[in-house]
């Protein structure tokens, strides 16, 4: 008959219960160590961004250049499609909404930003091309932040498979991505 507790084996079992109690450790504090990196979303005082607006001839997006004061404890994300519902304030683009339309409420998840589009948008009638400017136009501004990598859309806190024309299912990515 084999001895079940050898000196290998001793070894072994030693080795594992330090690995299971180092892992252990190392989940208490979310098993990873973060970096404390600088946000571009946690500044405030005054911001250059880009707004991605639609063409008012109806065949793409222009974009500008805005300069928006942000407060202190302001969420960035949320400021900017604000402005963006705002409409343009430069010659040859169109507003993406009807004047006094309220701006969708945006979460940024890990690198994913939720934009929540109020039952208004839902109700918007918009053709193909206005529907692809809208959308595109709140995706396109939102993943100028480098904190954004793909913007995904819900209406009114649920995911839909489109607003009448363009799907909604997957998230929108930068290009090349």
């Amino acid at each position: 008959m084999r001895r079940w507790l050898s000196f290998t084996n001793l070894v072994g079992l030693v080795v594992l219960v330090l690995g299971g109690l180092g892992l252990w450790s190392l989940q208490g504090d979310g098993g990873s160590q973060s970096l404390n990196l600088p946000s571009d979303l946690e500044n405030q005082g005054p911001r250059t961004v880009k707004l991605h607006f639609a063409k008012d001839t109806e065949d793409g997006l222009l974009v500008e250049e805005r300069t928006i004061q942000i407060a202190e404890g302001e969420y960035t994300l949320g400021r900017v499609l604000e402005e963006l519902v705002k409409g343009p304030q430069i010659q040859g683009a169109a507003p993406l909404v009807p004047a006094g339309t309220p701006a969708p409420t945006v979460f940024l998840r890990e690198n994913t930003a939720l934009v929540d589009l109020p039952a208004a948008y839902g109700r918007l009638g918009y053709g193909t091309a206005g529907e692809m400017a809208l959308i595109y136009g709140i995706a396109n501004t939102l993943l100028e932040f480098r904190e954004v990598q793909q913007v995904k859309f819900l209406l009114e806190g649920k995911e839909v498979e489109s607003l009448g024309h363009l799907s909604l299912l997957d998230p929108f990515k930068r290009q090349g991505q």
